[in-house]
């Protein structure tokens, strides 16, 4: 269930999916990105959460999405050159 988030001046910035096992959540921001909060920033009011503070103060997981897919992309197109070969050719009996 998605649970809607206000900031201070109790206007809707998203919303997040809360699971009690993290310390983090991830919040849906209504400009479409995704930020990493700590559970400790926001505070139950009411029917809705509040955020302690602007979510620009906050990782924005799209853009480490975006960059660990970037680093992916170039890793995989880097292979086999990176990486020795598992094998050499020719006799591999030394008598």
């Amino acid at each position: 269930m998605k649970n809607p988030v206000y900031d201070d001046k109790q206007q809707l910035i998203g919303h997040f999916v809360q699971d009690k096992y993290l310390k983090r959540v991830a919040l849906e921001a209504s400009d479409g990105n995704t930020y990493s909060v700590p559970n400790q920033e926001l505070t139950r009011q009411d029917e809705h959460w509040v955020l302690a503070k602007p979510l620009s103060e906050f990782v924005k997981l799209n853009a480490f999405r975006k960059q660990q897919e970037h680093v992916d992309e170039m890793s995989d197109e880097s292979f086999p050159a990176s990486d020795p070969p598992d094998f050499t050719l020719g006799k591999n009996d030394p008598n």
